[in-house]
């Protein structure tokens, strides 16, 4: 036997290869085990997230109804199959489109159901068909109608193709469930999101059995923060905070935590939209305006930053509706509105006060700059030229405009309320302010029939 010396180079060797597999092999076991389980973690992670983002989608819808159609839900059936779907007692039939725009820019499939008939769908078939009033899956319809509580599936099949989908009880005033809503994505495009992602398990095997347990943990540190902040941002949402924001670094992500956020954006943002803005004008709404108006007029109180108040009237509306018909009124009223928003931006803004009546606000403007600018866009509006089914129309505005100050708000737009009306009464297609009011002549009983005459 030869006996070998404790430096000989094999013993070395053999130590070192030792202490080398004692070292990488529970690293790569380790390495191994956490790919294994961020497999399967990340996953189930991909999945509750899809879960979270398809309710938060579907609340987020329901909230719009609630929001934009107050009152309760209520169906009527004719003799031919067909339904019509009412919302405090308007019909929300014509909302279709709404809810595809909606689809469109978060791809999430939304249908409302009425008891357990599908009234209003996203979902089309491979014929373009909807499938409506047809009966939902009666499992779904006994766990969410019947249960009263929300419920998610990963294998709803839709005209053979497999979704995963949340549903919603809805309920009306008296508390009983009526219905339920439901939004879903194609299992197919959230499986090939997953394995997209998956990419990262071996890239993050490989560095762990380079660099050990270390790094390991900060991917999956960044990924619960990321997911904690969606998770926060979306509770804010579903209680009705348009105004949460989300963390930039989390929507500047290039994974499929990043889409989720960029996705989540995309509901806030069109919600806001679809509530504060007018459905026809795209202006502010009446209850938006008064908020910002109220935020002008407080800039004013502690800052001293001046302000206008600017109320304008279509002149001879009601004759576009009666000689052209009420198309040609939706067009006047979309024109006129658009030449409000372009020429808004920077000076202040412009609301939908009711009807062919618009509010304008002219922020950091005493009166006489504010009707400079109101000279200049009364003109816009005089140069525009309509086209209606081969004709060419021309409007004209008549406005009242005011100095803002501290006074009720309310009293402030009576007054450029009233400022309009007396341009109404000497002749229109004029802007009236406080310094014209000594060289007009008001006949006391002319603001009634002029009244009655607009109508």
């Amino acid at each position: 036997m030869t006996n070998k010396k404790p430096n000989d180079p094999k013993i070395k060797y053999g130590l070192k290869r030792r202490l080398r597999v004692m070292t990488v092999v529970p690293i790569i076991l380790m390495g191994l085990v956490v790919a294994i389980l961020g497999y399967y973690v990340y996953l189930n992670t991909i999945k509750l997230e899809v879960r979270r983002n398809l309710s938060n989608a579907a609340q987020s819808v329901s909230l719009f109804y609630d929001t934009s159609y107050p009152g309760d839900y209520s169906a009527e059936k004719y003799d031919d199959g067909t339904y019509t779907l009412y919302k405090g007692g308007v019909d929300i039939s014509s909302t279709q489109p709404v809810l595809d725009e909606f689809t469109e820019k978060t791809k999430a499939k939304i249908t409302l159901f009425y008891l357990d008939i599908r009234m209003l769908t996203t979902v089309t078939g491979p014929d373009g068909n909807r499938g409506l009033y047809t009966i939902s899956n009666r499992t779904v319809s006994d766990a969410v109608i019947n249960g009263q509580k929300e419920a998610f599936y990963d294998n709803i099949t839709i005209d053979g193709v497999r979704y995963f989908t949340a549903y919603i009880p809805l309920f009306n005033s008296d508390g009983k469930c009526i219905g339920m809503l439901s939004a879903g994505k194609p299992a197919i495009e959230v499986e090939q999101e997953s394995r997209r992602a998956l990419l990262w398990v071996p890239i993050a095997t490989f560095f762990m059995v380079l660099f050990a347990i270390v790094f390991s943990s900060f991917p999956a540190n960044s990924i619960v923060k990321a997911i904690n902040e969606e998770k926060k941002f979306l509770s804010e949402i579903s209680k009705g905070n348009l105004n949460a924001s989300l963390q930039k670094d989390i929507t500047e992500r290039t994974d499929e935590l990043g889409d989720m956020g960029r996705f989540s954006r995309g509901v806030q943002k069109f919600l806001r939209d679809m509530i504060e803005r007018d459905t026809l004008t795209r202006l502010y709404t009446r209850r938006v305006g008064a908020s910002k108006i109220a935020y002008t007029q407080s800039q004013f109180n502690q800052a001293g930053v001046k302000y206008c108040v600017c109320m304008g009237d279509i002149d001879f509306f009601k004759k576009f509706n009666d000689n052209y018909g009420h198309d040609c009124g939706d067009l006047v009223l979309r024109d006129i509105a658009s030449i409000f928003n372009e020429f808004m931006l920077g000076k202040g803004f412009a609301v939908r006060w009711g009807g062919e009546e618009f509010l304008i606000i002219f922020e950091d403007a005493d009166l006489g700059k504010a009707l400079t600018q109101l000279r200049t866009l009364r003109q816009k509006v005089l140069d525009h030229v309509l086209e209606y089914e081969g004709e060419k129309l021309r409007v004209t505005m008549t406005f009242g405009l005011t100095q803002g100050d501290t006074r009720d708000i309310e009293d402030i737009i009576k007054d450029a309320d009233e400022l309009l009306y007396l341009g109404k009464q000497n002749g229109r297609n004029r802007i009236v302010t406080p310094d014209d009011v000594k060289d007009i002549t008001v006949d006391p009983d002319q603001k009634e029939l002029l009244e009655i005459r607009e109508k």
